[in-house]
């Protein structure tokens, strides 16, 4: 994966300048504007024949209107030197009931976007989160979601999170911190997630949090997986199945199984607790 900006956008591809310097076409997607900071995968690199030189000398060649986009990179280092945190995404927040949602946060917590992933989403009135910090936009997306009645009948919120380059504990248990003091009558799911899965949901066009759930629970490892959670994490992840449906069903009926298996086992072991602080009292009573 790799960082670039968009120079200019053709018919089939887009051309684009790495942090390096080096500029390279790649495919074209919907939406992207001239002077954005975009990230990309090898695999997004168009594939072009340079059939004469004087078509390798044109690709070499920057365009009236990419000027522009490069005198904005030029500005943009010294002018962040001051606002390290403007416009540029540092994590990813995302949260899933039915509606599908994403927070683009600075640095500091501020939310720079907000975006519905999915049409429930795009239904809501999103858009007077921007602006807020995590903490207020946190309340504000729990006062929608009440008011559409995603919350209240026993939904749970899946949340996905991740960082733009290196991780950050203090902020990401800030970040923890804050949906779970906000959203403290819901059962929650944190997944953490990296920029290559952040990535490849925006391909398959989903979360980041759902699409962290289905590669830890593929066919290959769910058996694992669901051993490496604990029975509280295990009763979230079904209850955000029943509202977002993304386990096939081999995956949720071993997630049942496992559940089922760990309910019997904790209350043997209760019951197995209960009968020896019994022999014990009666023990003492002789005494």
């Amino acid at each position: 994966m790799f960082k670039a900006i968009v120079m200019e956008i053709k018919e089939n591809y887009i051309i684009v300048m790495k942090e390096g310097g080096e500029i390279v076409r790649v495919n074209k997607k919907e939406g992207l504007k001239v002077g954005e900071t975009i990230f990309c995968l090898d695999e997004d690199i168009y594939n072009v024949k340079v059939e004469s030189k004087n078509k390798t000398l044109k690709t070499w060649l920057i365009p009236l209107g990419a000027v522009a986009a490069l005198i904005i990179i030029l500005i943009n280092p010294i002018f962040n030197m001051f606002s390290p945190s403007l416009n540029t995404t540092y994590a990813v927040l995302t949260f899933d009931v039915n509606p599908s949602i994403e927070f683009d946060l600075d640095n500091e917590g501020k939310i720079l976007n907000v975006k519905g992933i999915n049409n429930d989403a795009n239904m809501l009135n999103i858009e007077v989160i921007k602006g807020l910090t995590v903490e207020e936009g946190a309340i504000k997306l729990k006062e929608i979601l009440t008011s559409e009645n995603y919350l209240g009948n026993g939904n749970s919120i899946l949340v996905g999170f991740s960082f733009l380059g290196g991780d950050n504990l203090e902020y990401e248990e800030r970040v923890q911190n804050i949906v779970k003091t906000t959203f403290t009558d819901t059962n929650i799911a944190f997944i953490k997630g990296n920029e290559e899965s952040l990535a490849k949901a925006e391909e398959q066009g989903i979360s980041l949090g759902k699409y962290e759930a289905i590669a830890k629970l593929d066919e290959d490892g769910v058996e694992e997986a669901f051993e490496n959670l604990s029975t509280q994490e295990l009763l979230d992840l079904l209850k955000a199945n029943n509202s977002n449906v993304f386990l096939n069903e081999d995956a949720l009926d071993e997630l049942q199984d496992e559940i089922e298996d760990r309910l019997e086992d904790e209350t043997e072991d209760k019951e197995d607790d209960d009968h020896e602080d019994y022999e014990d009292e009666e023990y003492d009573d002789h005494d």
